[in-house]
């Protein structure tokens, strides 16, 4: 599950899929929007950027693309 959260305060939408991201609701984020596709969440948190800075995990989103390439090839 991948999850957009924001943080309002400090400007910043962070697009996860560890769950250990989610102690960050008991540190003043928000959760926004919850998906099973990479690719959805990651373009919902840049459709609801203004002046926020995004940050995902370079490792989700190589691991989505290698996981789409698999199963084009299959």
């Amino acid at each position: 599950m991948y999850r957009v959260l924001i943080n309002r305060n400090e400007g910043r939408i962070l697009v996860t899929g560890k769950a250990r991201d989610l102690k960050l609701l008991h540190e003043g984020w928000e959760l926004l929007f919850e998906s099973f596709d990479w690719d959805e969440a990651f373009e919902y948190a840049m459709k609801i950027a203004e002046d926020e800075v995004i940050e995902w995990y370079y490792d989700e989103e190589v691991k989505k693309k290698f996981v789409k390439g698999l199963s084009i090839a299959a």
